[in-house]
């Protein structure tokens, strides 16, 4: 009795090996029996597509699987198949981690490079990378270094009129790289603004993309004197561009007729007008 038992437990160990090896031939499949299963590539799971870093067989040679990107752990070349192997211009390469060295993928390159699509990458293995997760097939390398652009204005600062005492902003928005810089200007006026003037306030930040400036120009309880020309400047080594827009000035007295609000003239008190124009620079007064 015990002799049926023992072997009808062999039995079912043997089927229990023949169900592992029916399971997809993977990198860890080598641990399970210490050396690779001969390949039955009808038995791998399906090619993986779009992978960020290309793809590579497993540690088998059998099955294709996604390679790891940059900065992720990967297989040293005496270690077993743990995290996987790099993908295309990457190397596996210790580097120091929280406590000790660890394996990661390190491109071959690390010289910064332009686009075809204008955008300057760390390196060609992220610009690589960024063209199979966005699906750009037609984006390639257009030159090493970071891209030269000369500033070109993406939102220009619009005409404005307001009423004495209100509040005027005037907003405009450049790409360049390098990053441009930005200044306001009134014509017939010397130097960058505000100069001397208290009521006029200047602001520049960069965004959102990491190529475009945006500065506003806002000021409080404008005066009848305020009227005039004001250009938006920016400039890089490459270039420089100007964008201008005309401030026209009502007094109380002369504001008898009905304010328009179709972009002309708006005289209704709206808190949210600087808020607006942070989300895209316009010409806007309260």
């Amino acid at each position: 009795m015990f002799g049926s038992r023992a072997l009808l437990t062999f039995f079912l160990c043997l089927h229990s090996i023949g169900q592992a090896r029916r399971l997809p031939w993977k990198g860890w499949a080598k641990h399970i029996e210490g050396k690779c299963p001969q390949c039955q590539e009808e038995r791998c799971p399906p090619v993986p597509q779009w992978c960020p870093s290309g793809r590579v067989l497993d540690a088998c040679g059998c099955c294709w699987e996604c390679a790891n990107v940059e900065g992720q752990l990967c297989d040293m070349a005496w270690q077993g198949h743990t995290f996987g192997a790099c993908g295309e211009g990457l190397r596996c390469q210790l580097r120091g981690g929280h406590h000790v060295n660890e394996p990661q993928c390190v491109c071959n390159s690390q010289e910064s490079v332009c686009g075809t699509d204008r955008r300057t990458y760390r390196n060609v293995c992220r610009m690589q990378e960024a063209a199979r997760t966005r699906r750009r097939a037609q984006l390639t390398l257009a030159h090493v270094g970071p891209c030269k652009e000369a500033p070109a204005v993406l939102t220009a600062p619009q005409e404005t009129v307001a009423l004495v005492g209100q509040r005027v902003i005037l907003g405009c928005e450049v790409t360049a790289q390098p990053l441009a810089e930005l200044e306001w200007r009134k014509e017939g006026t010397e130097g960058a603004l505000p100069g001397k003037s208290s009521h006029i306030i200047v602001q520049t930040r960069g965004g959102p993309h990491r190529t475009q400036v945006t500065g506003w120009l806002q000021i409080h309880q404008v005066r009848e004197e305020d009227v005039g020309l004001y250009m938006c400047h920016a400039w890089n080594a490459f270039g420089e561009v100007t964008a201008s827009a005309q401030l026209k000035v009502i007094s109380a007295a002369d504001s008898t007729q009905t304010p328009e609000v179709n972009g002309e003239l708006d005289v209704t008190d709206d808190e949210d007008a600087y808020e607006r124009s942070r989300e895209g620079p316009s010409g806007s007064h309260e």
